[in-house]
């Protein structure tokens, strides 16, 4: 699996995932999942269809469908309608304020002007059809039962790998229940956790440890690439913040092209490997990590910071205070990488955490 400086993963994300998504797209086990996303698969179908052979038209004030030339007509979804909404050049967000008269003439109209002479539609089987995704021809799609069947397997030659307990359906202090496993009509995200304690973090005086897990997302309908993220963490709360969060490797590719196929393959055959080899390269790269020093002082570190990561002497300062307060070294990378952590922890804006995220993430990778 390809390493990667900069992953759109952060401490937040799965807390984001547990804190949106409805009950009905929220599941018990990964199996549970599968069973749903296969489900799913039979059911829908992708097929070429020519953009002079359909338009859209009025079913009524609120609703509009997709016309064939053969007659057939079929539902939109949100996610379909917006995007054959920018195929026409519309803006959806704007188009939804319009009866559906004038906003299925505007489309029509965008769609006689389009250069793209053909498409792919991701539809139900059978009536009453629905179109889930309009894309271009070059569009690879990955089935969300491909993967789960996949990380099912690897449960299976893992059993320690689980989905952490959450707070049940998104609400503050409810049962907590396995959580993790979404599918929605636009995504599936898998967030996996390690429950062997088998990497001690040598800068972490409580010896804890330190554990592993994944981030799976996927979206067969056009919404987001394919990305799989590995990471170190110390703890998951109830509502899946994850407490020292540290990327350690990932995956992300567009659904573009056959090639996209073999290499989210190769990608869980790496995880899988990984997880069968001891724990060895982990405990080496951590202790490089608290070995090897940003500077001998903090004004080479801060000086280091500010010039690599791009960060501003605001936040380098405070992110070496934190790690000054709360590791055994602030100037090595382990400690500097935790600093920036907490600062990010601590931050209310969400770009400014991204940010922060991502800078520690590119600190970890400079590990050698």
């Amino acid at each position: 699996m390809q390493s990667i400086g900069v992953s759109a993963v952060t401490a937040y994300t799965a807390h984001k995932e547990w804190a949106t998504r409805p009950p009905d797209e929220r599941y018990a086990s990964v199996s549970a999942l599968y069973d749903a996303a296969r489900a799913r698969r039979d059911r829908t179908q992708e097929r070429a269809i020519e953009t002079s052979e359909f338009r859209t038209e009025a079913e009524d004030d609120d609703a509009l469908v997709l016309l064939e030339a053969s007659g057939r007509t079929a539902a939109l979804t949100n996610w379909s309608f917006e995007q054959l909404a920018t195929i026409a050049g519309a803006p959806p967000k704007y188009l939804r304020t319009l009866p559906a008269s004038i906003a299925s003439s505007a489309i029509n109209f965008g769609l006689q002007r389009q250069r793209r002479e053909a498409h792919q539609l991701f539809t139900e089987r059978a009536a009453p059809w629905t179109v889930h995704a309009i894309t271009s021809p070059r569009y690879a799609r990955v089935h969300h039962d491909e993967l789960a069947s996949r990380v099912v397997d690897l449960m299976g030659d893992h059993p320690a790998w689980h989905l952490p307990l959450g707070y049940k359906d998104g609400e503050f202090g409810a049962e907590r229940v396995p959580s993790g496993a979404y599918l929605g009509d636009r995504d599936m995200f898998l967030f996996l956790v390690d429950g062997n304690r088998d990497l001690e973090d040598p800068t972490d005086a409580s010896h804890a440890g330190l554990f592993r897990g994944f981030i799976l997302r996927n979206s067969d309908v056009g919404a987001a690439a394919l990305t799989l993220d590995v990471f170190l963490f110390r703890a998951v709360c109830g509502n899946h913040i994850i407490w020292g969060f540290q990327h350690v490797v990932g995956f992300r590719r567009r659904h573009v092209g056959a090639s996209i196929q073999e290499a989210w393959t190769t990608s869980l055959d790496a995880v899988r490997a990984s997880l069968d080899a001891d724990s060895a390269d982990d405990r080496a790269m951590l202790l490089r990590a608290t070995s090897q020093e940003l500077g001998p002082t903090r004004e080479a570190v801060l000086d280091a910071a500010t010039q690599r990561l791009e960060l501003s002497q605001k936040s380098a300062a405070a992110a070496y205070e934190l790690a000054e307060r709360h590791e055994t070294n602030p100037r090595s990378v382990w400690g500097y990488v935790q600093g920036l952590t907490r600062l990010s922890q601590g931050t209310s804006w969400q770009d400014s955490r991204f940010a922060l995220d991502r800078a520690a993430s590119r600190l970890l990778t400079t590990v050698h």
